[in-house]
């Protein structure tokens, strides 16, 4: 009887570890284990454009455990020779299970893990290098003087893709040590996070060598990085290696790339001396290699000590990539290098907090660029972008908070968007204007010193601030930051402040918060956030001084009322947040509505009014039209003070708003739309030189974006000889510089005919790099000759080559902004749809959607798009978001359209009289 209750005992166990691990269904590892250190050894044949390799994780017992979950996807693995042991004995693997949605993989033992005991796993491997630009993954080039196709294999781990490449434990909060060694033929040049510790000879493959590097520091998993190349070196120039600090730069490109220009990667030294001196932490790593891989998933990725570029986003074409293009570059070179201190050393613990990497990385690239070049004074105008997509993006009440709970890798990928990476470098900014420099910057330094090489989650953040804050006497000892934090990070959406003064004498003003939405939502009382005051008076414009005076808190009165301690005269403006240092919307009273508009259009200084508080004006009075707060009427005439406005940001921002306006009129309505943008641009137009003499007064680096903006414009609505002077420019047979070719090119070919398309068609054909291709792609999008421009856009899309193909994209969203082309261009892409999904990332989708929507004028349109792109995977995201805007459109001119289209008559009468 003894050994069948022994039998019986066993089996019953057995069961009950089975049903235990049946039941585990969390996306999470379980946390009884945790890896110390890998030892990876990876052999790459390139010829086979395949890998095999080993792994030993040492791993420590947190409890008592007869399992063993970790991650592996898409890898082959050599299951006899998965062992476990310890430095007693050898365990042994009874069965192995999976998990598909979560690639978990599961060992189940013949004993359990002993709590507290050091254990190691050895698993082998292997599996092809792939093409989809995430794992271990296979690129390559083509040489231009022998067309000899080179091979390279790279890797791209962050979000969740180490699993493809290693057995892992693949999730941010399991930081380990690493020693990678790679096996690779010697032609090659092998690269990992570190220097490289010794090189051996393979023991059994002829001219093949394993090159041991030297042990990477405390990390997670999606920050490993390798690659096995051939591609050649371009050393930073010593001069602009780091002073205090030697760290070696190498930069690894193809060999057509070494004499161009780059100058986001000559910034790298300066950019890690910027900072170590602002962070007062140095950077912990002896050598960064700069690899630009030919083919990558994203712009670019921060890995420790092995940073990779995509080469199609890196501008290397000074003569032809636009000045945004250049400016976008050298933000990418700033992100990725402030990750080295956001992300990389202070890790999230999950990845619903990306935005405490990818936010401060945002926002510290900025301050690096104005740091590095001041005279151009791009961090202000990149602020102003993220603020002004940000008002327009989360006034529809369908985007979800920053912080957000993701489950399996696609929720997780989908964290990756624009909105995180804006919001969170507002939610920094938020901080640093309310706290001040001091406290700001003492809360970030002990903030990333206190979890240098850990885990965070966004009470942390608080914590380092609340206390920095509380030292610096700038809150009340009770104050709770987090609490206060948390209604911006954990909810979407933002507030409608209401001010009402009291025009007495007694400095009273009356406000109350709600949630401000677009569309047809109707819980507009939804949501409280706590707002910090800052009040600026006319008679003391100081729009530096962002510290609160006063907020309003949580849960939120329906009205509250406030004595300014300085208060305005009845007969001055009363402005709140200054610098838009806080992300909320404000609604005067009238009477100081008018005051604001009197000072905008009277004054030469525009009241002392700041230039981001300017361009927030401008986006509040319209957005408070488009849900009937405010009139149109009011609207317009408040921003008619722009003929007299000088600097880019507001004026951007209004046209910008007034031309998504007008795409959504028809009839005479559009015709007095356009008549009121030429009136509205004249004095712009005016301002600036000839565009036709653009050669003789080449503008200065920093003038660019405006006057490439004011021209385009000016072309787009046919303000005064704006296209005889641009068509002038095209035929002057000289070299015209890259920002204003489109605008000059673009009005030949709209007033031209087949001959001016043929001409252009042929400089797009004889382009030598990219960025030459998208502007004459772009210019082809301005014909008005629908037949040869559908056969453009089809050699475009049918195209193997990445840099033709994204063409495409190019000459949609220019013919789409034309209303010749708007209907023909809709219904063909309607009917590529199929081809344009397999061809085009989710993000490119999206902004082809946006723009194809913004057209949509009848709803009929919009259930036609929702039809035709529903059954689509690859639209599936893309589809909601750009329905969204859709349905926002539609009740804009269900509501809306009628009071603006009367407005507008109202104002071209006014201004004819006058």
């Amino acid at each position: 009887m003894a050994w069948r209750s022994q039998l019986f005992w066993l089996l019953s166990l057995a069961i009950a570890r089975s049903s235990i691990l049946a039941v585990y269904d969390d996306y999470r590892l379980p946390r009884a284990l945790e890896s110390q250190h890998y030892d990876l050894r990876i052999l790459t044949h390139l010829d086979e454009l395949r890998f095999v390799g080993l792994v030993r994780i040492h791993l420590l017992a947190l409890e008592s455990t007869w399992n063993i979950t970790l991650h592996v996807k898409d890898l082959e693995i050599d299951e006899e020779r998965t062992t476990v042991s310890s430095f007693q004995d050898t365990n042994c693997v009874t069965s192995i299970e999976t998990h598909d949605l979560y690639d978990f993989y599961t060992l189940h033992l013949c004993r359990e893990l002993v709590k507290d005991e050091v254990y190691q796993l050895e698993m082998h491997f292997g599996a092809r290098l792939n093409s989809s630009q995430s794992g271990y993954y296979n690129s390559s080039y083509t040489d231009v003087k022998s067309k000899k196709i080179h091979h390279l294999a790279v890797t791209q781990f962050s979000p969740t893709f180490a699993r493809q490449a290693f057995p892992c434990f693949d999730e941010p909060s399991w930081k380990a040590t690493f020693n990678v060694t790679l096996g690779y033929h010697r032609n090659y040049t092998g690269l990992s996070n570190m220097p490289v510790l010794e090189c051996q000879e393979h023991e059994t493959l002829d001219n093949y060598i394993w090159c041991k590097h030297e042990t990477l520091l405390r990390t997670s998993t999606y920050l490993v990085a390798y690659a096995v190349h051939d591609l050649q070196n371009r050393t930073i120039a010593e001069d602009n290696q780091t002073p205090h600090r030697k760290v070696i730069f190498r930069n690894w490109m193809q060999p057509k790339m070494l004499d161009k220009e780059m100058p986001s990667l000559e910034m790298a030294p300066k950019l890690i001396t910027f900072f170590e001196d602002l962070f007062q932490l140095n950077f912990p790593l002896t050598k960064i290699d700069q690899l630009i891989a030919p083919d990558h998933r994203f712009t670019a990725m921060e890995n420790w000590g092995l940073v990779t570029f995509n080469e199609f986003h890196l501008g290397i074409n000074p003569n032809d990539d636009l000045q945004t293009k250049k400016d976008s570059n050298a933000f990418t070179a700033g992100h990725e290098y402030a990750h080295q201190w956001f992300g990389n050393s202070v890790t999230m613990k999950w990845w619903n907090d990306l935005w405490l990497k990818e936010g401060p990385s945002t926002y510290f690239s900025y301050m690096a660029m104005d740091a590095l070049q001041p005279e151009l004074g791009r961090g202000e105008v990149m602020i102003a972008q993220d603020l002004q997509n940000f008002f327009a993006k989360d006034s529809s009440g369908s985007m979800p908070a920053i912080s957000k709970e993701v489950r399996d890798p696609a929720e997780i990928l989908g964290q990756f968007s624009d909105y995180v990476y804006q919001k969170g470098s507002l939610m920094f900014r938020m901080l640093h204007k309310v706290l001040g420099d001091n406290v700001f910057f003492q809360g970030i330094r002990s903030y990333l010193r206190q979890n240098a090489l850990g885990n965070v989650i966004q009470m942390d953040l608080w914590k380092s601030m609340q206390e920095a804050a509380q030292q610096g006497n700038v809150i009340p000892a009770d104050f709770n930051l987090s609490k206060a934090m948390d209604s911006w990070t954990l909810q979407g959406g933002y507030p409608l402040v209401t001010l009402i003064r009291d025009y007495t004498g007694t400095g009273r003003v009356k406000l109350n918060q709600t949630r401000f939405l677009r569309g047809k939502e109707t819980e507009r009382n939804s949501g409280c956030w706590w707002i910090p005051l800052s009040f600026i008076r006319q008679g003391l414009p100081d729009f530096e001084n962002t510290i609160p005076q006063a907020s309003l808190e949580c849960p939120a009165e329906t009205q509250e009322v406030r004595t300014l301690p300085d208060p305005p005269s009845s007969d001055e403006w009363l402005l709140v947040n200054p610098q838009v240092s806080s992300i909320f919307r404000v609604n005067y009273d009238e009477h100081n509505w008018h005051l604001i508009s009197q000072s905008l259009w009277n004054d030469p200084n525009f009241g002392g009014i700041h230039k981001l508080n300017r361009a927030q004006l401008v986006d509040d009075i319209l957005a408070l039209a488009s849900v009937r707060i405010r009139s149109y009427d009011w609207a317009l005439n408040m921003l008619g003070y722009l003929r007299n406005e000088t600097e880019f940001l507001p004026w951007k921002r209004a046209l910008k708003l007034l031309k998504d306006l007008g795409a959504l009129l028809s009839g005479q309505e559009k015709k007095n739309f356009k008549i009121y943008m030429q009136q509205l641009l004249s004095p712009l137009y005016k301002r600036f030189s000839k565009l036709g003499l653009i050669l003789r007064t080449m503008p200065a680096t920093k003038e660019i974006s405006f006057l490439r903006f004011a021209y385009s414009q000016a072309c787009h609505y046919h303000v005064d000889d704006c296209i005889e002077q641009a068509k002038k420019l095209a035929k002057s047979q000289q070299e015209i510089p890259s920002d204003f070719r489109e605008v000059a090119y673009c009005s030949l070919v709209e007033e031209g005919g087949e001959a001016e398309f043929q001409e252009v068609l042929t400089l797009f054909k004889n382009a030598t790099n990219a960025a030459q291709q998208q502007i004459w792609a772009s210019v082809l999008g301005c014909s008005r000759d629908f037949k040869h421009f559908k056969e453009f856009l089809n050699f475009t899309l049918e195209s193997d080559e990445k840099s033709i193909r994204h063409c495409y994209l190019s000459a949609v969203k220019m013919a789409l902004s034309k209303d010749y082309m708007t209907s023909q261009t809709i219904n063909l892409i309607l009917g590529q749809a199929k081809i344009i999904g397999e061809k085009f990332k989710k993000k490119e989708l999206t902004g082809l959607l946006l723009s194809l929507v913004g057209q949509v004028q009848e709803p009929m349109e919009l259930e036609q798009l929702n039809d035709q792109l529903k059954d689509i995977k690859a639209f599936k995201e893309p589809l909601k978001e750009a329905l969204d805007l859709g349905n926002i459109n539609q009740q804009w001119q269900k509501d809306c359209a009628s009071d603006f289209s009367r407005a507008l008559e109202i104002y071209l009468r006014r201004t004819t009289l006058l």
